[in-house]
């Protein structure tokens, strides 16, 4: 047997046998267990009237500012998209494109300023967006929150909600949910 070989299973037998004779001379204590209230089934979901805008961008929308080497990826996507002005949160437009079956990315461009922000999900479920009901699923003008979704490619037709609150150019995650589309049965 090597060296290796031999450290390795000396440390594979301290996991094994030394954890769980402390635990019961007393000296090693289970960590509480605390499930966050934003990722609990019972939380109630973010709305979008939780979350309002104080006032509504009416002008004219600013060139985008390439900043990032993302953004000057999606250059031509981020500027064509955003020109008809905001459609999320007061003053700044979401841009969509795809990246391939099923999947697409985002970003969001600031309607005054020209500045581009990526949420932290990388990809995402293709969204609807053929009109504003169907849009105001995932964002509203009048409204800070942002829902992404990412479908789990399970048998009970799942799919993982990310709520953000957009805020002063940030996306901070206010839930993360596992959900399943309404009118799949579940499966037993």
């Amino acid at each position: 047997m090597t060296r290796r070989k031999r450290s390795s299973l000396l440390i594979l037998a301290a996991f094994l046998f030394i954890a769980p004779a402390a635990e019961l001379c007393g000296e090693a204590q289970a960590a509480p267990r605390v499930r966050s209230i934003n990722q609990s089934k019972r939380a109630r979901k973010p709305q979008f009237g939780d979350y309002p805008v104080k006032e509504i961008y009416k002008g004219r929308a600013a060139r985008v500012r390439l900043d990032s080497r993302k953004a000057r990826m999606f250059r031509t996507r981020l500027r064509e998209d955003s020109r008809p002005g905001p459609n999320f949160a007061g003053h700044y437009t979401v841009v969509i494109w795809g990246c391939g079956t099923g999947c697409a990315q985002m970003g969001v461009v600031d309607a005054k300023t020209g500045g581009v922000y990526f949420p932290p999900v990388e990809w995402m479920d293709i969204p609807d967006m053929e009109d504003a009901q169907s849009r105001g699923k995932f964002f509203r003008l009048d409204s800070r929150l942002l829902v992404i979704t990412k479908s789990n490619y399970d048998i009970n037709h799942s799919y993982t909600a990310y709520y953000y609150l957009f805020d002063k150019n940030r996306f901070r995650l206010l839930r993360k949910a596992e959900e399943r589309h309404p009118e799949q049965p579940e499966q037993p």
